[in-house]
């Protein structure tokens, strides 16, 4: 059995990514994600369905992601790391919204762990002696174009589709 402790740079980087494909897309459903996000954010008409489809951008992205990462894991750690800013960015959203609105926001409890995935992915890269200026901002600039990439796709194809 894998610890927390013992666990590589790669092995939090694919984390992150199963743990937002199982267990915080089963924690958004389950507590209502689409109907706090339709009262909250104003999104209207948001469905379980557009929720789910909306999804689907972010896992291709952070999938491809991955498989890239995978490629050259030294070269390319920075592409890895994103998913982990992706996580880390996605956990700040509903830990943000929970302290606005002061209620629970649908996926907090899994976005917490996305939190300390991130906080293990620095202490790892600081373990391997790669941590650097550049690497940060590769980084956080692949982990904000998996954000902000699928939402802009889904916007545009949502109006296209009118749903």
């Amino acid at each position: 059995m894998l610890r927390v402790k013992e666990a590589k740079l790669e092995h939090v980087v694919l984390g992150t990514l199963l743990l937002y494909v199982t267990l915080h897309l089963l924690e958004e459903g389950i507590f209502g994600f689409p109907a706090w996000a339709e009262r909250r954010w104003a999104i209207p008409n948001y469905t379980v369905s557009k929720w789910l489809l909306h999804n689907v951008y972010f896992i291709f992205f952070l999938v491809l992601g991955y498989f890239i990462y995978r490629i050259n894991k030294e070269r390319l750690l920075f592409v890895g790391l994103g998913i982990v800013v992706w996580g880390l960015l996605n956990s700040l959203n509903h830990i943000v919204f929970s302290v606005i609105f002061l209620e629970y926001s649908p996926g907090l409890f899994t976005g917490l762990i996305f939190l300390l995935f991130a906080v293990l992915a620095l202490k790892r890269i600081r373990e391997m002696g790669k941590l650097s200026l550049g690497l940060i901002l590769l980084s956080i600039l692949f982990g904000i174009l998996y954000w902000g990439l699928p939402m802009i796709l889904f916007i545009e194809v949502d109006k296209i589709l009118g749903i």
